[in-house]
């Protein structure tokens, strides 16, 4: 059976320690699904030899986090989540930032079953209850409704724009993950096609290479219409799927996709802007520069305003940094990277 993934909410958050905070995992309490999970189940073995904590069941990034301890109390699947030392990974920082103040306080947890008993089901009896399974991970997760949550800590100064970005955009692996499977046979196309909905391309390259492979849908972007098919086992979009009611040709399809794969930049409001320049600056302060250079970096954040008008950038860093309606991030490392006479940052 494939792993199974339960995330358990409106649940307390109590910190024991520095960086240090006691998670409540899993209860045997009926879940939306109407399962039920026997805490007496769990086999912690395997997960005990590698207690990491990941956020968002995101495989692709550094985990954010350790178990240091494990264990059913109560009732309940308890653990303890430590957090790396301040500095170490800015991401796990933010997190840890947003656990420590309220805004993070949800866990799932990934697992294996072994064994279950189906029941009637209903309101009160649960459709199924496993009794053994196997703990492959633990993440810290937001639930549907945390992103607008999310959005308080940076009116309260918790995390910058940017940092809320990073948070939420990873929540794209739960998307890949709550969606319905493919039939294998619809989702491997291994050639442009159009059907009643949709105008379907495959990724060049991409073709027959995932035909035993397990294939979710997932949004790209619901404003424009988009879906694509992902690859569980390779982790990557194999076909993009355009809806015919917001795109009116392949050939409009096509010039999307030559546009936008592979990109590793976006565009960005000024707000942005500023709060990565203010990064920046924090980093640069650390470094032995002259104050010139500091002076200019500093102008240059101050002339950008929270908002989405075009900055004047005066003469002495205009050649730095051409003005327009939007930037990309790599744009500014750029910038920078040539104002202060191509020292990395």
């Amino acid at each position: 059976m494939n792993t199974i993934y339960k995330i358990l909410e409106n649940v307390e958050v109590k910190k024991v320690g520095e960086r240090q905070y006691e998670f409540t995992a899993s209860t045997a309490d009926m879940d939306r699904d109407g399962e039920v999970i026997d805490v007496e189940g769990w086999d912690l073995k395997n997960f005990k030899k590698n207690p990491v904590i990941m956020y968002a069941h995101d495989y692709r990034t550094l985990p954010i986090g350790k178990a240091t301890h494990i264990g059913v109390k109560d009732g309940k699947l308890k653990n303890t989540v430590e957090f790396p030392p301040e500095g170490t990974y800015e991401f796990a920082d933010i997190v840890e930032r947003l656990v420590n103040t309220g805004y993070l306080k949800t866990e799932s947890v990934g697992f294996i079953p072994r064994k279950w008993e189906d029941g009637e089901g209903g309101d009160k009896a649960p459709r199924r209850t496993y009794t053994k399974q196997e703990l492959l991970e633990i993440s810290i997760v937001p639930v549907p409704s945390n992103p607008n949550a999310l959005m308080n800590a940076v009116t309260d100064g918790i995390i910058t724009t940017k940092q809320f970005e990073s948070i939420t955009n990873k929540n794209l692996i739960d998307d890949i993950i709550n969606a319905p499977i493919v039939d294998l046979t619809e989702g491997n196309v291994t050639k442009p096609e159009e059907t009643d909905e949709y105008y379907r391309i495959p990724v060049p390259g991409e073709e027959g290479k995932h035909t035993d492979h397990k294939i979710r849908t997932m949004d790209v972007s619901k404003d424009k219409g988009i879906k694509g098919l992902y690859c569980i086992e390779d982790k990557k979009i194999i076909t993009y799927m355009f809806d015919k009611d917001k795109w009116e040709s392949m050939s409009e399809c096509r010039e999307w996709m030559k546009e936008h794969m592979g990109k590793a930049t976006k565009e960005v409001s000024q707000e942005e802007i500023k709060d990565e320049i203010d990064y920046l600056i924090t980093l640069i302060d650390k470094g032995n520069l002259s104050n010139d250079v500091k002076d200019s970096l500093q102008y240059l954040a101050k002339r950008i305003p929270g908002s989405d008008i075009p900055v004047e950038i005066e003469p002495t860093v205009k050649e730095n940094l051409t003005v327009q309606e939007t930037i990309t991030y790599q744009e500014i490392r750029e910038a920078i990277k040539r104002i202060i006479g191509g020292k990395s940052c």
